[in-house]
């Protein structure tokens, strides 16, 4: 095989010895890995995870049995060629109904006994009950086993992570360099929008709000960007299923004193903060750190809702370590992980301002992988 996944095949070999001892564990008869189509950027997707394809239409699945053979149901005909082209999965289906395909090959291979979903929580009722209709078998929800093999996206992975950094720094170059007065925000998004696409994006996740006080980032709309606006900005560019989160804040024109004193309390916050990011240590304190900071300030009030949510989190179709970066998170950080840390905080006297980087685990700390600095940006119109 030559497939792109078919080079990676021994990132897929870990795969599969790992859910061949999972599944011996969990006295499984077999495995299916499910997909609506819809996708999460916060959510490990089980199909992609396994197959190394990102699923299109309503059903596709992936069934692998306790020996490691797998084979794939997709329910598009005019995907097969890209499914084949992207996998190591050798055995391919199209059917109408996937579902019923996958009661035939179930009854084909003789497997009875209790079989582990993978993708349950997105799985629609219909779906779920059509399956469970089959006879001979009995569903169980593994979606927490995927989730506990796919903490570590790998460090085959890195080299598409550094890329999709430098996707995410040249969006936000572009908002620097493209916004102007009387400019519309969408206007503006469609500039980052296009720097990043043109270097090999495959989706993003953009917020971008310019505002003389912004109470939350949102959606880029069709607000005229105004002298003395504070523009923030959430990048999330995507490749090869993963994910990269920059965020920054920009001013147009230069910034007042009242505006870098406030911004000062996001920068220390964040430093304290990358300094909780290692091994060992436990995931709330990177949300501690950056809540004393803000506290101290006499910011107490705003850190938590409806003013803030989270701290930062897991990101990517293919690896998630952990959901959200909150003070009572008890999980580890584990060498190999990435996640992005955002102290993004609304301050009364300046409304809501934005910074935060994706983070690389290392065995003695972490790696930035995004190289924009650290700073608040001015935008002189």
């Amino acid at each position: 095989m030559t497939t792109k996944s078919a080079r990676n095949m021994d990132a897929f070999r870990r795969k599969i010895d790992a859910l061949k001892q999972a599944m011996a564990r969990e006295k499984l008869a077999a495995m299916i890995f499910y997909s609506s189509g819809q996708l999460s950027m916060l959510e490990v997707n089980a199909v992609l995870w396994l197959s190394g394809v990102t699923p299109m239409g309503p059903n596709t699945a992936v069934l692998l049995r306790p020996s490691g053979e797998a084979t794939m149901i997709i329910g598009l005909p005019w995907d097969e060629g890209r499914v084949r082209e992207q996998t190591w999965i050798e055995k391919i289906r199209v059917a109408d109904n996937v579902m019923g395909e996958l009661g035939n090959l179930l009854t084909q291979h003789g497997i009875r006994g209790d079989i582990g979903i993978a993708g349950y929580s997105f799985m629609p009722a219909a779906v779920y009950q059509a399956l469970e209709a089959l006879p001979n078998v009995q569903l169980k929800p593994a979606d927490a086993l995927l989730n506990s093999l796919a903490r570590f996206p790998g460090a085959e992975s890195l080299p598409a992570l550094e890329r999709c950094a430098a996707i995410a720094d040249a969006g936000f170059a572009a908002i620097v360099e493209k916004a102007k007065v009387g400019m519309f925000e969408y206007e503006l998004a469609a500039e980052m929008e296009y720097a990043m696409r043109s270097r090999g994006a495959e989706d993003n996740f953009g917020m971008l709000t310019a505002s003389d006080h912004s109470h939350c980032a949102h959606p880029p709309q069709d607000r005229k960007i105004q002298p003395g606006d504070i523009i923030i900005a959430e990048i999330t560019p995507s490749l090869e299923g993963h994910f990269i989160q920059l965020c920054r804040t920009a001013v147009v024109g230069a910034p007042s004193p009242l505006l870098r004193e406030k911004f000062a309390s996001v920068e220390e916050a964040l430093a304290k903060s990358l300094e909780k990011v290692r091994p060992g240590a436990k995931v709330g304190e990177i949300s501690q750190a950056m809540n004393q900071v803000f506290t101290a300030y006499g910011y107490e009030k705003y850190c938590r809702p409806p003013y803030m949510r989270v701290r930062g989190h897991g990101l990517g179709f293919l690896s998630i370590p952990f959901a959200e970066i909150v003070d009572e998170n008890e999980s580890v950080i584990e060498a190999g992980t990435t996640f992005v840390v955002h102290p993004n905080q609304y301050i009364p006297e300046t409304g809501y301002l934005m910074l935060g980087d994706t983070v690389w685990v290392e065995e003695n700390g972490y790696r930035r992988l995004t190289q924009t600095p650290m700073k608040l940006f001015s935008i002189e119109s």
